[in-house]
């Protein structure tokens, strides 16, 4: 067995040099490389690491010219803000060597232990069950199971099989492609989440950064709705989400404390943040909710209007 790890990185620095360090020390009986792919040729300090240059930013478009290069059996993908635990490797290996049916294996993406408080709250909103990010991977679930969803494992964390493989959607651009391909993977045989293929991925910060990324995913999310997406319109979570949320801002005076309570109590079980800061956390919760049904509609009618105008025009 060979695994070839693909790793977009932006630019080299702290991060993304312990991310390269952290796939480099995975200890494996089998052979694996590590192609790094970014918009100009880097210095790689390490040994060992390929570095393939693809000056299109379309982040479907440099992980297919990577895995256009790869040699690996298995494609193995991981972000240059994550850092893969000790086993990461031979523990997804083990399950793709075992279990011939599953064509990809994910697990969970917590954030590091030295995560500053801002990113701590970031993680909080992702962790929680029932009201946060939805996400098993984000939750930090327990256990290996086959996955219901297509976006319960995400592309931070993500070994495929070389055979099973059909490439990034390209057209869908920034967020969106891994529910694809994940989504494409399900039609045809198993995907897997265990706890045992484990990262450490950095978050965005509270409130800024974080919002504005959570901006854009949802947005994305409204657009796929409309364009038909069976992965998304298939998803409970997202319609359930909806309804919750115009009921909550029609009964917004009346729901205030209850919305209040219940975030403090789910968000308390799930955060690693001082017991100071807890009863920040539904203050968080609203923000984090309002962006997300705001990006959802947003998004939906953007793509709406877009369809109607081609069609206008056409």
């Amino acid at each position: 067995m060979k695994i070839s790890v693909i790793m977009p990185v932006e630019r080299l620095g702290g991060d993304a040099e312990r991310a390269i360090a952290s796939v480099l020390e995975q200890q494996v009986p089998f052979r694996f490389e590590l192609i790094v792919v970014s918009a100009e040729a880097l210095a790689l300090p390490q040994t060992g690491v390929r570095n393939v240059v693809e000056p299109n930013r379309n982040p479907a478009t440099r992980r297919n010219r990577a895995v256009s290069v790869a040699t690996g059996e298995i494609l193995a993908f991981i972000d240059d803000d994550a850092r893969a635990a000790p086993g990461w490797m031979a523990n997804a290996a083990a399950i793709l060597d075992a279990q011939p049916d599953v064509l990809a294996v994910g697990g969970p993406d917590p954030a590091p232990d030295d995560s500053t408080l801002s990113e701590l709250v970031s993680e909080t909103l992702l962790a929680t069950p029932l009201i946060g990010s939805g996400v098993a991977a984000h939750e930090n679930r327990s256990g290996t199971f086959d996955i219901r969803a297509a976006s319960d494992v995400a592309l931070v964390n993500l070994f495929v099989r070389r055979s099973a493989f059909t490439g990034f959607d390209e057209s869908i651009g920034y967020i969106g492609e891994d529910t694809a391909l994940i989504e494409s993977l399900m039609q045809r045989g198993r995907v897997v989440y265990s706890d045992s293929v484990r990262v450490f991925h950095r978050r965005r910060a509270f409130p800024g950064p974080y919002l504005r990324q959570r901006w854009r995913y949802r947005v994305k999310t409204g657009e796929l709705l409309v364009r038909g997406s069976r992965a998304y319109r298939a998803n409970p979570k997202i319609w359930a989400f909806l309804l919750v949320a115009a009921i909550a801002i029609i009964a917004s005076p009346l729901a205030a404390i209850p919305y209040y309570v219940a975030t403090l109590i789910l968000g308390a079980r799930a955060t690693r943040l001082p017991k100071a800061y807890w009863p920040l956390i539904p203050f968080a919760f609203a923000a984090h909710h309002a962006t997300y049904f705001a990006g959802i509609v947003w998004g939906a009618a953007r793509a709406v209007f877009f369809r109607a105008a081609s069609r206008t025009s056409g």
